[in-house]
């Protein structure tokens, strides 16, 4: 950073209006004061010369002064506009990517579908069986909603059945077919023109081979492919970032070239960027900017394409306007992290006013002396002008302050905002998952039966422990009849319950009122048998045959390591400065990152300022909870898609991003 201040200070200084307009103003009074010292060295030529020099010494320090005061600002605001641009790019390459592996798992998944198999199974299909899967592929889109278009292509390159019938795929020439159909991995990821989604120009692809069972020699029948809304999630996330006429955020490959940008018009897709530095500036169509990326920090292991977040900011004078809301105006009286530098200048400029006043005070005494009343006025003057420097300094210093102030606040909320929008996105793909597992056919067809069956059971069990070995997030996943009670489970140690009426807390009957596959519930986040007693969501979908309720299926989901990753990688790099904490309105705690002092289920007693905001409210302050001050960011779910939006769940979390308010 300061190197990169070094070689571009002009241009940066034209970028941020205060540090510019501070140094032209002191400039005009660095002139004026030379013009007035050298009319009073024409005019007062009884002055004595050790009053002059005094005058001199005394600017000098001033000059001194001014441009360490110069040098702090823009360093300062270059800092903080790093700070923000870096935690925008951050989360531009971030959150695509957590949501590009939740898509690993389902395309994975899906292959193994016994409906999908039997279907590519065959070496011709009625029109009825047409439909019927079509009917399947429409099911699972219409549950997991992040998709426009589902393939399935036979050994022989053949589309045998497509979701998107507006836009039929005629060529599958595409080399990743090939690749798929040797097998030699799980899963296949593009990001790319090609031809399996003629209409675009860019296609986020995920493909997986489909294998007969094993009973039947397990080789490959062909492929599935999940057309991801890549375009469509860029477009909601920059949006959600602020995209605006200042800023362009683009999404770019491990190459630097732009995938999706918010402002095609200026930055538009396959421009190649040449990024050498984390922060640099970067000349692109007769315009310069400051440019700051991000890599992927990566998501349990998953790296995805090696993608990079963008920010480009035009050199043109950024708006420098404060975004902290009334309530903590007072707040920087307060705050204890202000850094030492500006403090310093602060006083410094105090001291150097003081010298001034003293050499003026002894001016008006040695020109009384020397009869020279004419020399009064001059120092006068100078006086003036100094109080207009130290006003300058004061000004600038405590606007600096401000602004560090509402850049961190800004910092805090921004966190927390991603905070809830990662739980969103997680808690939506677990409402997909158990209303998508309810269609299983085989659920259908062996739930009614279940309980009288032991092969029943076993083949139950076995596609649950298979589901679960997929989708970790669970502790056990289980199966239950339209009474309640349990008759299959993914994990031997749950086999105790079967038999039994699932747990009240568990909300099964809450799939009584379920009328539509689309429909899901969830329990309270309260202590449950299952979860050994401690706070967690279970989730549940009905069973259902042609409109009769047959039972449900349970996910009890292991919240407490996942809400506390999902936390920590929110602060992680802050050092260990900051915790974050999950909470329900009513103050119950539900999640907690590494380090915070609350536990899940404690009470933490939020202001009403805070608990009482609307959903997808955000804001930043100093608050007190439990005795001790904190400076703290908080954001209010406001669901993702159609989750917690137009689903019929309510479910109200606030993220809450702190640090203890003590000085460095």
């Amino acid at each position: 950073m300061e190197a990169l201040l070094r070689q571009n200070k002009n241009n940066l200084i034209g970028l941020f209006q205060s540090v510019n307009r501070h140094k032209i103003n002191l400039g005009s009074l660095n002139t004026w004061w030379d013009k007035v010292a050298l009319i009073g060295k024409i005019n007062s030529l009884n002055v004595p010369q050790s009053l002059l020099m005094n005058m001199l010494e005394t600017k000098a320090e001033f000059a001194e002064l001014q441009a360490t005061l110069i040098e702090n600002l823009l360093a300062e605001q270059l800092e903080q506009q790093h700070r923000r641009n870096k935690a925008i790019a951050q989360v531009i390459v971030d959150i695509p990517n957590r949501n590009l592996f939740e898509r690993t798992a389902d395309v994975g998944f899906l292959a193994t579908d016994a409906d999908l198999i039997a279907f590519l199974s065959k070496s011709s299909y009625s029109d009825t069986e047409q439909q019927d899967m079509h009917a399947r592929l429409q099911a699972y889109a219409a549950k997991y909603s992040v998709y426009d278009d589902i393939l399935l292509i036979d050994i022989k390159g053949q589309v045998k059945a497509q979701l998107d019938m507006l836009h039929p795929v005629k060529n599958t020439d595409d080399p990743v077919i090939a690749e798929v159909f040797q097998g030699k991995q799980d899963y296949y990821e593009i990001c790319r023109y090609s031809c399996l989604r003629p209409n675009k120009s860019l296609s986020s692809l995920f493909l997986a081979p489909v294998r007969a069972a094993e009973r039947d020699g397990g080789g490959i029948l062909g492929l599935l492919c999940l057309s991801f809304k890549l375009e469509d999630e860029m477009v909601v996330l920059f949006n959600d970032l602020g995209s605006s006429s200042e800023s362009v955020f683009a999404l770019l490959d491990n190459a630097g070239r732009v995938l999706i940008s918010s402002q095609p018009e200026r930055l538009s897709k396959d421009t190649l960027l040449t990024l050498h530095d984390e922060t640099q500036m970067l000349t692109l169509n007769h315009h310069r900017y400051l440019v700051t990326r991000a890599k992927t920090r990566g998501y349990q292991g998953y790296m995805g394409l090696g993608w990079q977040g963008c920010v480009l900011l035009p050199l043109v004078p950024v708006s420098e306007k404060r975004e902290v809301q009334p309530a903590t105006e007072k707040a920087g009286e307060r705050w204890k992290g202000f850094s030492p530098s500006l403090k310093g200048i602060q006083r410094r400029s105090k001291i150097v006013t003081d010298d001034l006043n003293l050499v003026v005070l002894n001016g008006r005494i040695a020109a009384a002396r020397s009869d020279a009343d004419e020399f009064i006025p001059i120092l006068e003057e100078i006086r003036n002008i100094g109080r207009q420097m130290q006003s300058i300094f004061s000004d600038s210093v405590e606007q600096l302050m401000s602004t560090a102030l509402s850049t961190h606040f800004n910092d805090l909320r921004f966190d927390a905002a991603l905070a809830i929008d990662i739980m969103d996105r997680n808690l939506y793909e677990r409402a997909n998952d158990c209303r998508w597992w309810a269609l299983t056919t085989k659920f259908i067809e062996l739930l009614p039966t279940a309980l009288r069956s032991e092969p029943s059971q076993q083949t139950l069990s076995a596609i649950l422990k298979y589901i679960n070995g997929l989708y970790t997030v669970y502790t056990c996943i289980y199966l239950y009849d339209e009474q309640g009670r349990i008759v299959a489970a993914s994990t031997t140690d749950f086999n105790k319950h079967i038999g039994q009426t699932a747990d009240v807390t568990s909300n099964w009957q809450g799939v009584k009122n379920i009328l539509s596959p689309q429909q899901y519930c969830v329990s309270q986040f309260v202590p449950g048998t299952y979860y050994h007693g401690q706070h967690t969501y279970v989730y549940n979908a009905a069973v259902q045959h042609q409109g009769t309720l047959l039972g449900g299926i349970g996910l009890i989901f292991d919240s407490a390591p996942q809400f506390r990753d999902m936390l920590n990688d929110v602060v992680t790099g802050s050092k260990g400065k900051r915790i974050a904490a999950y909470v329900e309105r009513s103050g119950k705690v539900i999640g907690v990152s590494k380090g915070a002092p609350w536990k899940v289920g404690d009470a933490l007693s939020l202001p009403a300022s805070v608990t009482g905001q609307p959903n997808g409210a955000q804001g930043a302050g100093l608050f007190e909870l439990a005795g001790k001050e904190y400076t703290l960011g908080y954001a209010v779910s406001k669901g993702y898609r159609e989750y917690k939006v137009s689903d019929d769940y309510k479910n109200d979390v606030i993220a809450i991003v702190a640090e203890v308010n003590v000085g460095d």
